[in-house]
């Protein structure tokens, strides 16, 4: 595959798992429970792929606000990027603004309308989260019906998409609508205890359509600004 059609992951060590990087036009599920990093390793696959390549990223929050996205990025000593090239949405401050009005909007709608038309200003990598935001915010007469024709939707705009997943059960990666079939990949985050008092967080690929990869698990570390993949050290394991 070219390496010009993958979009990177900018976690270092586990684009070369991945055999360069996520192919484009994909959607993919970031999991994870509570404090997995989803956030952050989503906002810095963003900013590097506009900061450092030719793409135009969005980021859309239906929960944490901008200025705490904002926050976080400088914290993990993210590159500074132009609103033109990356764009943060606030979903939940509109939420708030018009909470009197949210029981009668069809909020599934005004999302599909609002990426739309950033597909048309030349937006195509978008970061969407979360789903659970998507569950709570959305009433559904059918929700794997529903979803279906949401992920057909996102197929047809032909840019990629990352979906980040609030996934707490270690042996529950399905999602309740049946996302996890309809979505090209999945790459998973978890806590393990590697000793009684110590935890350590494991990265793994669980599917990637288009893409022969290793499906084990790395532990995942941040240093020097840098995401970064290391092989499981532990006497637990051995």
């Amino acid at each position: 595959m070219d390496r010009k059609s993958l979009v990177k992951t900018y976690i270092e060590g586990f684009d070369e798992v991945l055999k360069g990087g996520i192919p484009e036009k994909h959607i993919v599920l970031l999991c994870g429970g509570p404090g997995t990093y989803k956030s952050s390793l989503a906002l810095n696959l963003l900013a590097n792929n506009v900061t450092e390549g030719d793409r135009k990223g969005l980021y859309i929050t239906l929960e944490e606000s901008k200025e705490s996205l904002e926050a976080t990025g400088k914290g993990l000593g993210i590159k500074q990027w132009g609103e033109r090239e990356m764009l943060i949405a606030d979903v939940a401050k509109l939420r708030l603004e018009q909470k009197d009005a949210e029981k009668t909007k069809n909020w599934m709608n005004i999302l599909e309308r609002y990426i739309q038309r950033r597909v048309d200003e030349g937006y195509n990598l978008v970061i969407l989260d979360s789903m659970s935001a998507i569950y709570s915010l959305m009433e559904f007469d059918s929700p794997r019906k529903d979803f279906f024709r949401f992920f057909g939707f996102l197929k047809k705009l032909e840019i990629t998409v990352i979906i980040i997943n609030e996934d707490t059960d270690e042996t529950n990666i399905i999602g309740k609508s049946g996302e996890e079939f309809l979505s090209d990949g999945i790459i998973r985050l978890r806590y393990t205890h590697i000793s009684e008092t110590d935890v350590q967080l494991w990265i793994r690929c669980v599917k990637m359509r288009q893409v022969e990869h290793a499906k084990n698990y790395y532990a995942l570390l941040h240093s020097q600004g840098k995401f970064q993949i290391a092989r499981i050290i532990s006497e637990r394991w051995k």
